[in-house]
């Protein structure tokens, strides 16, 4: 594997956890409890 795509994986993988993370800080806990609640 070049080491440019290896680069490019790393940063496409760091880059897509930080936006979730983000995403999940964001949101409040109530859907999270709606979704819990509804599975139940």
């Amino acid at each position: 594997m070049p080491a440019w795509l290896e680069v490019l994986l790393n940063l496409s993988g760091y880059a897509g956890f930080v936006a979730l993370a983000s995403r999940g800080t964001t949101c409040s806990q109530a859907p999270a409890d709606r979704i819990h609640s509804d599975e139940r």
